[in-house]
């Protein structure tokens, strides 16, 4: 259970990209320090399989950084990371690098990680037909008592169209993200995976979906507090 929210916090964060940048440098996504989100994980038959709460601090009002908290679906915790925004051009992004440190150290303590790949990233020009870059992340763990190679792969990404959806947190109108996924932490998967994105709250909806199209999961904004 535990490594099925584990995995289900990755898809959500990664589907998310940017979700949360500083209001001088997202359009998508303002929020002021001390902001949070609620995002309740649910699988295929739409049961609760727990919540990833997430919680902003501004630093000297030139970086943003991100707890993300875990929760089982008895609304225990079980983990946490934390993570740092990056303000581009016309944009934000996230460094897969800053997100696997923080969630791999307790799992992996005593033991060498090597990160490489390329930040996942969403302009503040959304529109419909437009493509997004890739993104891509390749870990290597090396030690005692295992060594072991993930990846997590991010593309085809466009903007599908725009749409009005309600959640428990309120009704919002979105951009609709696809991308295709290839994931490899213990066993492979490939799939593909939906977002809807909101002006100033972010991430609102995601579903994934199997290579054959059935669902695997979904994930709801449940609450939020800016």
């Amino acid at each position: 259970m535990k490594k099925l929210i584990f995995l289900l916090a990755i898809v959500l964060f990664v589907g998310t990209g940017s979700i949360w940048g500083q209001t001088d440098c997202s359009k998508y996504y303002p929020v002021s320090d001390g902001a949070k989100f609620e995002h309740t994980l649910y699988g295929n038959k739409m049961k609760k399989e727990g919540k990833v709460v997430y919680s902003v601090k501004v630093d000297d009002g030139d970086s943003v950084l991100y707890t993300m908290e875990m929760f089982d679906k008895n609304d225990t915790p079980f983990g946490n990371s934390t993570y740092g925004m990056k303000c581009e051009e016309d944009g934000v992004s996230i460094d897969f690098k800053s997100l696997m440190n923080g969630m791999m150290t307790e799992r992996f303590d005593n033991m060498e990680m090597d990160i490489t790949g390329n930040n996942i990233y969403i302009p503040n020009d959304l529109s419909v037909g437009q493509t997004l870059p890739d993104a891509e992340m390749e870990m290597t763990i090396t030690g005692t008592p295992i060594a072991m190679k993930s990846f997590m792969r991010m593309y085809n990404r466009k903007v599908e169209s725009k749409e009005s959806i309600t959640t428990p947190a309120g009704t919002f109108e979105c951009f609709v993200i696809s991308y295709d996924t290839d994931m490899k932490m213990g066993i492979k998967t490939t799939g593909k995976t939906k977002q809807w994105l909101a002006e100033n709250i972010g991430m609102v909806k995601t579903e994934d979906y199997n290579k054959k199209g059935k669902l695997r999961s979904m994930s709801l904004l449940t609450a939020y507090e800016q």
